[in-house]
């Protein structure tokens, strides 16, 4: 039987149990794009996701923006490190469930503030992209959409988690 002060509470086991899949959504997600990119290319190959001529997935995949390191000129497009959304998106939610996972085990004592930040750096992100769906590409992405989406309501989590008095969070005012 674990101590008292290594227990969750129930509000927080829920939380582990709705980050879980959620990441396991986001990575169905990223999986996706991925499989997208790799084909894109391919003579013939239509993706699911493009709807019409402003509802295109594979022509916001196809843009500079998809692989950010190397749009802001950090390094070289190609290198190794200049990854797509979709393979950072992979990495990403693959951190969350795993992370999730451990969380349920109580062996994160930091877990609220970093899934805190993380969450905070994921929507920031995802208000970026929308800006640049929105107003530079002028296009619309069902799956960055998901992404958006999951992302938003990972910090939803992420705020909950930390407020959570029984959880040993902060209490916000």
């Amino acid at each position: 039987r674990l101590p008292r002060e290594m227990l969750l509470s129930a509000g927080s086991r829920r939380r582990a149990a709705k980050v879980q899949l959620l990441g396991l959504a986001g990575l169905a997600i990223s999986s996706y794009a991925f499989n997208v990119e790799m084909h894109m290319d391919e003579p013939g190959y239509e993706a699911a996701c493009d709807i019409g001529a402003s509802f295109s997935c594979t022509a916001v995949f196809k843009s500079p923006y998809a692989h950010p390191i190397s749009h802001w000129g950090l390094v070289n497009h190609g290198d190794l490190l200049d990854v797509s959304l979709a393979v950072a998106g992979m990495i990403l939610y693959g951190a969350y469930f795993a992370a999730a996972c451990l969380w349920s085990l109580n062996v994160m004592p930091f877990r609220q503030p970093l899934f805190l930040c993380v969450a905070i750096l994921g929507a920031s992100f995802s208000c970026y992209l929308l800006y640049v769906l929105k107003f530079i590409l002028r296009d619309f992405c069902i799956v960055c959409t998901g992404f958006h989406l999951v992302n938003f309501s990972m910090l939803a989590l992420a705020i909950f988690e930390f407020c959570d008095t029984n959880g040993k969070g902060k209490k916000l005012a």
